[in-house]
């Protein structure tokens, strides 16, 4: 087991695509990495979308290297004209794109004499890129110093996979020693929960807290709220994710509070 890290590791993701800004499709890949970092304890700073060009790409991912020592990349990497997400890494870090020997020969073992210009530009990558999690398709990793970029596809099924396979490489990513969930539901309105809410947020410093109303229909159509306050830890301080949870419903009082899992 990786030993709990004394300090919340960081991150942040970089979505490419024109279609994700236009709508034309839905993300997923920003959601299933934000999930994989709640698993591990890695604190997500920010998801940033741009379009498919050099420079927004380029900007962006230096200004996420400046914030967090891991940054995730999502989608421009195949074989069309706009998948750009290389040439603006290398153009950003001020590296030549080369041919990759090991990437050259992936790529023709997958595509055999159907082979192509086109897909062989998917060999053209930055100086010094490091492919990792090579079963089947490979992720890209880059070293800056002492950050990481790791270059995903933008398809959601690969996307997930290289995740999925990243995770199961041991010390590859950041692993704060876990993450703890706890949850009340109440009926209390917002502004009345405020005061008590406000103790407990004060006196547990390193649990992050959330509080998200949802309203809904009973069957006779009368509205009715129900607030989920959420309370979450990681690593060492795990155990406080139930110590804030269990201040709060001590504060609130058992007529307060409804079941975990409330219907609506």
């Amino acid at each position: 087991m990786a030993p709990e890290l004394t300090v919340t590791p960081t991150a942040a993701v970089l979505l490419i695509g024109n279609e994700l800004l236009s709508g034309k499709i839905r993300d997923q890949n920003g959601h299933n990495l934000a999930k994989m970092m709640r698993r591990r304890g890695i604190r997500l700073l920010e998801v940033c979308t741009v379009e498919d060009q050099l420079g927004a790409i380029g900007d962006a991912l230096l200004r996420l290297l400046a914030r967090t020592p891991l940054v995730f990349t999502s989608g421009g990497v195949g074989p069309t004209h706009d998948d750009v997400t290389m040439e603006a890494i290398a153009l950003a870090l001020g590296r030549p794109l080369q041919r990759d020997p090991a990437m050259e020969r992936l790529l023709r073992s997958h595509f055999g004499e159907r082979i192509t210009p086109a897909a062989l530009k998917m060999a053209e990558l930055p100086a010094g890129t490091e492919l990792t999690a090579e079963h089947g398709w490979p992720v890209m990793r880059l070293r800056v110093d002492d950050r990481r970029i790791y270059v995903l596809p933008g398809i959601p099924e690969l996307c997930l996979a290289k995740i999925e396979a990243l995770e199961a490489i041991p010390g590859e990513l950041p692993d704060a020693g876990g993450w703890a969930l706890w949850r009340l539901h109440t009926e209390l309105d917002e502004a009345d929960l405020a005061a008590p809410l406000n103790r407990v947020v004060a006196d547990f410093a390193s649990v992050e807290i959330g509080s998200y109303p949802r309203w809904s229909a009973d069957p006779q159509g009368r509205l009715r709220c129900v607030v989920r306050v959420t309370f979450e830890a990681t690593g060492a301080q795990r155990h406080l994710a139930r110590a804030a949870r269990d201040a709060l419903a001590s504060a609130l009082g058992p007529a307060q509070l409804l079941p975990d899992d409330p219907t609506p």
